[in-house]
């Protein structure tokens, strides 16, 4: 890993193609209602089918989140422990795995609101970090990212009574998210909405620490509207801008961080991986911004481990290279 340097914020011009954010709002809400009553009507196997016709529907029709998927698998390639886990060199029709894996990913996700866990295989490593909070009454913060589920932790969590709050920028599927909690309306995850330029996050955020509950935050992407410090870190051979505020959030309150994934490793089973980050307990203002470095430098190679094991799984389709 390349040295990381914080850099003064920018805000995105928003015309940037590849948000799948507005992707998944604008044209697979039919889709998964239509899943959902295969679902239920033939079971796994045959509702699946319906993934090809929609992967190859958003391969032909979006040609902005197309071109990005390729060029991230290309970096995948460089490295011989990715190619290990690439279907072939990346050529015109990669990024069509890349849509069926998302959609691949968000029918588990119908799967799990509306079933939970019974109909999916969950495998742990390293939540034995999460119930040793829970017997110290501690809070931590849970740093994901846009790969693999982010919806399973909160069923690992829920199943043994640890109160999980989730951080994200719910503005693009508002949608999505209103028909994914009707499938299980006694959902007790708590959403804390991020709002650019707003403080009441940070508040509602330091809240649920002090009250000794988890806090998962995504690492991957800045901000929409700005807001935040950049870091520059190497990720696939390339400086890429990551969020600092995380990283700086547990330096400040002194709380544990942690790499927080949820991969898929093979039909309808999945891997919830939970790794310390660092003990920031006891560092001094004068070492905070250093150690959140740190921290992050140490969360973006587990990251970028991840993605080379993982490629096709890695959903986090602006142009994130482009920012640094």
């Amino acid at each position: 890993m390349a040295a990381a340097m914080p850099r003064p914020s920018r805000a995105r011009s928003g015309k940037a193609p590849g948000r799948w954010e507005e992707f998944a709002e604008r044209g697979s809400l039919g889709a998964l209602r239509l899943m959902a009553r295969l679902y239920n009507l033939l079971g796994r196997r045959l509702s699946r089918a319906i993934l090809h016709p929609i992967a190859a529907y958003f391969f032909l029709h979006d040609r902005g989140s197309r071109g990005l998927s390729r060029r991230y698998l290309e970096r995948v390639w460089v490295y011989p422990e990715g190619r290990a886990h690439l279907r072939g060199r990346p050529g015109f029709f990669a990024p069509y795995w890349h849509y069926h894996e998302f959609a691949l990913q968000i029918f588990d996700r119908m799967v799990l609101w509306g079933h939970g866990l019974s109909e999916l295989r969950m495998d742990h490593q390293g939540s034995e970090h999460l119930f040793a909070l829970k017997r110290e009454r501690r809070g931590g913060i849970l740093i994901g990212a846009h790969l693999g589920s982010f919806d399973m932790p909160r069923q690992l969590a829920g199943g043994h009574g640890i109160t999980l709050n989730v951080v994200m920028f719910t503005a693009h599927a508002e949608r999505i998210n209103r028909f994914f909690k009707s499938l299980d309306p006694t959902s007790q995850m708590r959403v804390l909405n991020l709002e650019p330029g707003s403080v009441g996050t940070s508040f509602e955020i330091k809240a649920c620490l002090d009250r000794g509950e988890l806090v998962g935050i995504m690492g991957d992407r800045l901000p929409a509207g700005g807001g935040d410090t950049p870091v520059l870190i190497d990720f696939l051979g390339v400086p890429m801008a990551f969020p600092l505020s995380p990283f700086r959030l547990a330096c400040l309150l002194g709380v544990p961080a942690f790499l927080s994934l949820c991969l898929r490793k093979g039909d309808a089973h999945y891997e919830a991986v939970v790794r310390p980050l660092g003990n920031v307990s006891k560092v001094s203002r004068h070492d905070r911004d250093k150690a959140a470095v740190e921290l992050a430098r140490a969360w973006v190679q587990g990251l970028e481990q991840a993605c080379l094991e993982h490629p096709y799984q890695w959903f986090n389709f602006y142009d994130t290279w482009e920012q640094a």
